[in-house]
C-alpha cells in the first residue's frame, strides 16, 4: 500500500531525471564532450572521494531546509517566495551575532548563530505574514519584493556596519574561530560539516510536527478547507501566520548554515547565491514530501558541485548545471500542471460533510 501511494511521485522523479539528462547529453555533444566522458568526470567530483562527497552533502543542507520551509507553508495553503530574502536575513543577524560571540565556548556560539539565523528568517517572514493578515496584501507579491530588500541591506551591511576594517572587499571580518561549525576531521580536506545531521533530523521534525501534532493537524486542515476548520474551531489565519513564520525560521537556518558551515569564513552580499529559490525546486521535484526532499536536495547540489568539476576537468561551462536546474524546475511544473488537470478532468466526489472533511486531512499523506 505504501509502495503503490509513493510510485506516482518516483515515476515522476525518475522521468525528470532521464529527461534532464538526455537534455545534459544534447548539450555535451554539441559541446564536444563525450558524455560518457562528462557522466565520469560527474561522479568523481561529486561522490568519487570523501572530500567530494563531503561538499556535496554539506551544500544539500541550506536547499533541504529551505524545501521544509516551502512545504510547511504550503501545507497551511500559504503560497510565497520570500525564501531568498529570508535566507539573506538570517545569514545576516547570524552573522551580527558571530561576530561578537568570540568569547563563548564553541558549541554555545554554534547554538547562538543557529539560532539567530533562525530569528532573523523569522522576522524577515514575520512582515509578510503581517501585511497579508493585517492588509491583505498577498504574500506571493509581498515577500518577491521583500527579497529585493533583503539583497539591498546585505550590500548595505557588508559596506558599512559589518564591514571588516582590514578588507577592501565588500565582506564582513572574519568569523570568530568558536562561532565556525564543526566539520568531521577524519574527512581530508573537512569538507564535511557536522550540519549534515540536520538533513534527517529536520525531515523528521517536519514529518512528525503535520502528521502527529494538533498544531499539524489544523494547519492542513486550513490549508485543505479553511471554511471547514474554521466551523470545527481551528482559526485559519493564525495557523498560517504561524506557518509563514516557521518557514522563515528554517530559511533563516539555512542562511547561516551557509555561512558557518561553508568554505569562506565571513559574509558577502552575495552568499545567498540561489538557495532560496532552488530550494523551491527541490521541494516541487519531491513532491512537497520532506523525506524525498532529502534526497532530491541531493540531486540539486550534486548538480552545482558536479558542474564546477565538469568545468575543471573537461572545460565544460559551469552554467550548465544552470542549465539542468532550469530544465529540472520546468519538467517539475509541466508535471505539476498535468496533474492538476488530470485530477479536475476525474468526475467529482460525492459531497462530504465538513467534519469529514477534517477526518480526511487527518489521515492525509506526509
Amino acid at each position: 500500500m505504501l509502495m503503490r501511494q509513493h510510485l506516482p511521485r518516483v515515476l515522476v522523479t525518475a522521468g525528470v531525471v532521464v529527461i534532464a539528462a538526455l537534455i545534459a547529453s544534447l548539450i555535451l555533444l554539441a559541446s564536444g564532450v563525450a558524455p560518457v566522458d562528462a557522466l565520469a568526470a560527474f561522479w568523481e567530483g561529486t561522490f568519487g572521494n570523501g572530500t567530494n562527497a563531503g561538499t556535496t552533502l554539506t551544500q544539500a543542507v541550506p536547499l533541504l531546509l529551505v524545501a521544509l520551509g516551502w512545504i510547511v507553508a504550503t501545507r497551511a495553503g500559504r503560497l510565497h517566495v520570500g525564501y531568498p530574502g529570508q535566507v539573506i536575513a538570517g545569514g545576516a543577524l547570524a552573522t551580527a551575532i558571530g561576530l561578537n560571540c568570540g568569547g563563548l565556548p564553541g558549541p554555545l556560539a554554534v547554538l547562538v548563530t543557529a539560532l539567530a539565523g533562525i530569528a532573523g528568517g523569522a522576522l524577515w517572514a514575520g512582515l509578510t505574514a503581517w501585511l497579508w493578515a493585517s492588509r491583505g496584501v498577498l504574500e506571493i507579491i509581498s515577500s518577491l519584493l521583500l527579497n529585493l530588500v533583503a539583497i539591498q541591506v546585505a550590500a548595505w551591511l557588508v559596506r558599512g556596519p559589518l564591514q571588516g576594517t582590514a578588507s577592501q572587499e565588500p565582506q564582513t571580518a572574519n568569523f570568530p574561530p568558536s562561532t565556525i561549525w564543526p566539520s568531521v576531521p577524519a574527512l581530508p580536506g573537512q569538507t564535511l560539516s557536522y550540519d549534515v545531521v540536520l538533513l534527517p533530523i529536520c525531515a523528521v521534525i517536519v514529518v512528525l510536527l503535520l502528521s502527529r501534532t494538533v498544531f499539524g493537524f489544523g494547519l492542513r486542515a486550513s490549508g485543505g478547507n479553511a471554511e471547514a476548520a474554521r466551523w470545527s474551531g481551528i482559526d485559519p489565519k493564525r495557523g498560517e501566520v504561524v506557518a509563514i513564520l516557521i518557514s522563515g525560521g528554517f530559511a533563516g537556518l539555512a542562511g547561516a548554515a551557509l555561512l558557518f558551515a561553508g568554505t569562506a569564513p565571513w559574509m558577502s552580499d552575495g552568499f545567498e547565491a540561489g538557495v532560496g529559490f532552488n530550494g523551491i525546486a527541490v521541494a516541487l521535484l519531491a513532491g512537497n514530501s520532506p523525506v524525498f526532499a532529502i534526497l532530491t536536495a541531493v540531486v540539486f547540489s550534486a548538480l552545482n558541485v558536479g558542474g564546477t568539476a565538469l568545468q575543471a576537468t573537461l572545460d565544460v561551462p559551469s552554467s550548465l548545471a544552470e542549465v539542468l536546474q532550469g530544465a529540472v524546475i520546468v519538467l517539475v511544473l509541466l508535471a505539476a500542471v498535468l496533474a492538476r488537470r488530470r485530477r479536475e478532468q476525474a468526475p467529482a466526489p460525492q459531497p462530504a460533510a465538513a467534519t469529514k472533511s477534517l477526518a480526511l486531512v487527518g489521515t492525509e499523506e506526509v
